[in-house]
């Protein structure tokens, strides 16, 4: 299949029926409204929500957009590119797709509206610049149930593109999700009688316990060290008192801990409600995103291609904005950057001689010309030095960093 280059309102309009009328009016909007309604009956505000659940947030004001206009865009807005980037590629692919295809595809919408619609966004963007490109589109997973992603053809030149997607925090020590856990702990357990705001801090030596029993205790930590406003030491923790804040706002108070987490390059927690508490965290463990990422680019080349055609890997950093992203790339004083690195590591083994190019990418923004206005995001290369099928590639310009032979 081929997308349009560009859509109008009214393009829009039908891309978005299409996919509303497939996943069921009503089971799309309850889904969504629970999304907005979970993150506003938590109690507790996390940095991570907001970026977590940013897609799904901009679905949800697209699909109340929509019924106010009665179907019929006459205006969209800027600040919901992503959202509607992934309406107009699920608009389009859903048409061309066999029953099974269907099949499968409306299973992964349903699950993504669960735990996260990112990674089926970030297949579309890359079918969506694919055909840009000239390739025509064969979508072989939901198709086959299985192996990579996309078949593209041009030219009577065959591709097998496989799409990955990862969170910037994958090998992170101290987990999103735990520290919703441990803020439903604070939340029952903390206790602080004076005026003002508490900020604690604790350094862990290792990762955040999952554990309700271990969270409890570092609760209790926080509670005899805002108590005695001494430091403690645990096992697996340092818990110190920083100080106290003037009570604040809502607003006031996600903002001043915006920027001490700036200065202090941690993570900085708010418990909003009486007795309000800032928590400022960090682990001695490394993060290992590199590792991960090069395991995951390893076990796709060795597990998901038919080594019939070269493959391509693109992967997607997602959660972190594209200057961030840009940074991974960048080369300094002789230094290897992370991308370079996971490209060395991974591009000159002659067990993954059937690859062709490394893709990665980041954030996310509003691409505005005089023309168009298109959601987009910074994205780097590699070519492999060690592709059997030869130097022909899909995404010209590529990086030709790696250099040394690696296992």
């Amino acid at each position: 299949m081929r997308y349009r280059d560009t859509s109008g309102l009214d393009d829009i309009s039908r891309d978005v029926a299409v996919v509303v009328d497939f996943i069921g009016q009503d089971e799309y909007r309850r889904s969504l409204e629970a999304i907005g309604h979970a993150l506003n009956s938590k109690g507790f505000v996390t940095p991570f929500d907001d970026v977590f659940f940013a897609l799904e947030l901009e679905l949800l004001n697209l699909e109340r957009l929509r019924a106010h206009c009665s179907g019929n865009f006459q205006l969209l807005p800027g600040s919901c590119h992503a959202g509607m980037d992934l309406l107009i590629g699920l608009g389009q692919t859903i048409p061309t797709l066999s029953a099974k295809g269907k099949t499968r595809l409306l299973g992964r919408i349903k699950k993504g509206l669960e735990e996260g619609l990112w990674p089926l966004q970030h297949e579309m963007r890359i079918a969506a610049n694919l055909s840009r490109r000239g390739w025509d589109i064969y979508f072989h997973d939901f198709e086959e149930g299985g192996g990579y992603d996309f078949l593209i053809t041009k030219d009577g030149v065959t591709y097998e593109v496989e799409a990955k997607a990862m969170s910037a925090f994958t090998g992170w020590p101290i987990k999103p999700e735990n520290l919703n856990k441990l803020l439903v702990e604070v939340k029952q357990h903390f206790a602080w009688k004076e005026c003002g705001i508490p900020v604690i801090g604790a350094t862990l030596s290792s990762s955040l316990s999952p554990d309700r029993t271990e969270l409890q205790r570092l609760v209790s930590a926080f509670n005899m060290v805002a108590q005695t406003r001494e430091g403690l030491s645990l096992s697996d923790a340092e818990v110190r008192f920083i100080g106290v804040v003037p009570d604040l706002t809502l607003d006031k108070l996600m903002k001043a801990s915006y920027r001490h987490s700036q200065l202090a390059k941690r993570i900085v927690l708010v418990n909003p409600t009486h007795p309000k508490l800032v928590l400022e965290l960090h682990s001695n463990r490394p993060v290992l995103l590199r590792r991960k990422i090069v395991q995951t680019i390893s076990e796709t080349t060795r597990k998901q291609f038919s080594r019939s055609n070269p493959g391509v890997i693109w992967t997607h950093i997602n959660f972190i904005p594209d200057d961030v992203f840009l940074s991974l790339g960048a080369q300094q004083d002789g230094r290897t950057c992370l991308l370079d690195s996971i490209a060395n590591a991974t591009l000159v083994s002659e067990k993954r001689n059937h690859l062709s190019q490394l893709v990665f990418s980041g954030g996310s923004f509003l691409n505005r010309t005089d023309s168009t206005a298109r959601s987009s995001y910074r994205a780097i290369a590699y070519d492999s030095p060690a592709c059997r099928f030869g130097k022909n590639v899909i995404f010209e310009g590529g990086r030709k960093y790696p250099q040394n032979k690696v296992a």
